[in-house]
């Protein structure tokens, strides 16, 4: 069932993936994030980016590793200088938070890039569910085969 706080679930359910929304403690920081009961390394961030053509781009990528800007620049056919970190207002008019953002989009035309480290080998993982008191758990290969979305490696 899809809420207006998490349209994003639409996606997952029309595409028939399994998954679950765990609520929990609001948790911002890495402590806080840590103490939760899911597995560390099992986790996803998932980064929020603009580029021209493509006004909202997301990147998930296992919660300890970074991004490496060339090779996500070369996965989208732009230079490192035209890359830009979405800003709190686009992720509001998004109905994202920072912390809280999920590697799928309800929206049509946003593409996810899901690091090569998150989508092999098939596993749960642990990302974020729009808020900082929720935590999607999905399959690593389910999600690396929602529609939009292309695995690749980005992280260094």
């Amino acid at each position: 069932m899809t809420t207006p706080e998490s349209p994003w679930r639409a996606v997952l359910d029309a595409d028939g993936c399994t998954y679950t929304v765990h609520e929990h403690a609001v948790a911002y920081s890495v402590a806080e994030r840590q103490a939760l009961p899911f597995p560390w390394s099992q986790t996803v961030k998932t980064l929020a980016f603009t580029a021209p053509g493509t006004p909202l781009l997301l990147v998930a990528l296992r919660t300890e590793d970074r991004v490496d800007f060339a090779r996500l620049a070369a996965a989208l056919g732009t230079s490192r200088s035209r890359l830009h970190t979405a800003d709190a207002g686009l992720l509001a008019a998004e109905g994202l938070v920072p912390g809280g953002v999920p590697p799928v989009s309800h929206r049509a035309g946003v593409p996810c890039l899901i690091d090569t480290a998150v989508a092999e080998p098939d596993r749960p993982v642990y990302c974020g569910a729009g808020a900082a008191d929720r935590t999607l758990q999905i399959g690593s290969a389910a999600l690396a085969r929602l529609p939009r979305a292309r695995a690749v490696s980005l992280s260094r």
